[in-house]
């Protein structure tokens, strides 16, 4: 994995974090907040986004930019190979795996819910909408550049701990989409890891996974819309 660290983060031993918010507690603290928030039985509109913009303001208390959550310059080239790969991987995991795994566990996939699209432009398009601003970037700033971030500034930043924080990071998102019921935690769960390695291993390039989040919602809501999942 990238060996690219952050202010805050994995600092010689002896030295002790600069800010009160860099501090492992803090973190946890914030941690808890922040998904007590999301799961709060209240109605919220745009939840997601509003906590993602809270994410914003911390991380920029924290430390004064938001390069240790991903959105900082990077080259573009590698930025949508990237997202492209990511998208990709993502995809085959849902053509591919996913109806292994709903068949190892003798259920299936409800789409029932989205029968209103197939052959509908605007309704189609509106979700679309939704899906770039909420899950694209609000869900990816939240669920993977200031979580992962605050969770390795808890664990550390060894191999070992990187993969604890993938996997954590990965059974939240799960568990953040259990409407969707168990298959959906799970599925959702393995495509968070899957962000979650990404996320690591591109140097936190958290522009790569907004696009790829971008791409894998427009092929989805693509084959609502063609009535492939009807």
């Amino acid at each position: 994995m990238s060996a690219v660290t952050y202010r805050g983060q994995n600092r010689k031993a002896g030295n002790a974090p600069k800010t009160l918010l860099e501090r492992p507690l803090s973190r946890c603290m914030v941690i808890m907040l922040f998904l007590g928030l999301l799961v709060l039985p209240a109605s919220i509109p745009f939840r997601v986004v509003l906590l993602a913009g809270g994410a914003l303001v911390w991380t920029w208390l924290e430390a004064r930019n938001l390069k240790p959550i991903g959105l900082g310059r990077k080259r573009p080239g590698l930025t949508l190979l990237w997202g492209v790969g990511i998208a990709v991987a993502v995809t085959a995991f849902g053509e591919i795996v996913q109806p292994v795994i709903e068949r190892a566990f003798g259920m299936q996939s409800d789409y029932s819910g989205y029968g209103a699209l197939a052959g509908n432009a605007e309704a189609a398009l509106r979700l679309l909408a939704f899906a770039l601003v909420s899950a694209a970037i609000g869900e990816e700033i939240l669920f993977r550049g200031f979580l992962l971030h605050q969770l390795s500034g808890v664990l550390g930043d060894g191999s070992a701990a990187r993969w604890i924080t993938i996997v954590t990071g990965g059974v939240i998102f799960g568990l953040a989409h259990a409407i969707q019921g168990p298959l959906g935690v799970l599925n959702t769960g393995l495509v968070g890891i899957i962000f979650g390695w990404a996320w690591f291993r591109s140097g936190r390039n958290l522009w790569a996974l907004i696009l790829a989040h971008a791409l894998v919602d427009t092929y989805g809501i693509g084959m609502l819309y063609l009535g492939r999942y009807a």
